[in-house]
């Protein structure tokens, strides 16, 4: 791995650091920005080095820093946001993945709410049941509330990743 990758993957990091760490507490689950930097930052980045920016971030807040909806340490790890949080190098990996074979608006699109909710609402949902003992259809509905807010955020971070993109710049430094 190269200096300007580990570069990449830190301001990935950093990003997400300083956004996942706003939140709008509404009950088991709050509000974040997490998951418009993670489909951004993945979009962007691709496979490999969006989810290792995704990982840096979640080891940031599981040493005790803030950045996890404004918590850290070990507790939102074994709490109701565990499934959420271990979906998100997952959801970055195929976000990035797909990316990197399609960067069109529709595709980027299609990938941030296949994975980026689809995934997460899942593998959060499961999280949600097995930590607080609810069924699996109850655990789901608690995603609800989210999904208009998560949509926009969806449809954001494909416009952000397309613009930012389409620059030479950008271009010739996401080449490896």
């Amino acid at each position: 791995m190269k200096i300007k990758d580990i570069t990449q993957i830190a301001i990935g990091a950093a990003l997400l650091a300083s956004i996942g760490s706003v939140a709008i507490p509404i009950g088991p689950v709050p509000i974040t920005l997490q998951m418009l930097g993670i489909m951004t930052v993945a979009s962007i980045l691709g496979a490999k080095k969006g989810s290792l920016a995704v990982i840096v971030y979640l080891l940031l807040g599981m040493i005790g820093l803030p950045v996890l909806s404004g918590s850290g340490g070990l507790a939102p790890f074994v709490g109701p946001t565990v499934g959420y949080l271990l979906s998100f190098p997952i959801a970055a990996y195929l976000i990035g993945y797909f990316s990197e074979q399609h960067r069109s608006f529709p595709a980027l699109v299609t990938y941030n709410l296949v994975f980026g909710l689809g995934l997460v609402y899942l593998l959060g949902s499961l999280g949600l049941q097995v930590m607080l003992g609810l069924s699996f259809s109850d655990a789901l509905t608690v995603n609800i509330p989210f999904i208009i807010g998560d949509t926009l955020k969806a449809l954001l971070a494909a416009f952000l990743a397309v613009k930012v993109t389409a620059n030479k710049q950008v271009q010739r430094s996401l080449a490896s």
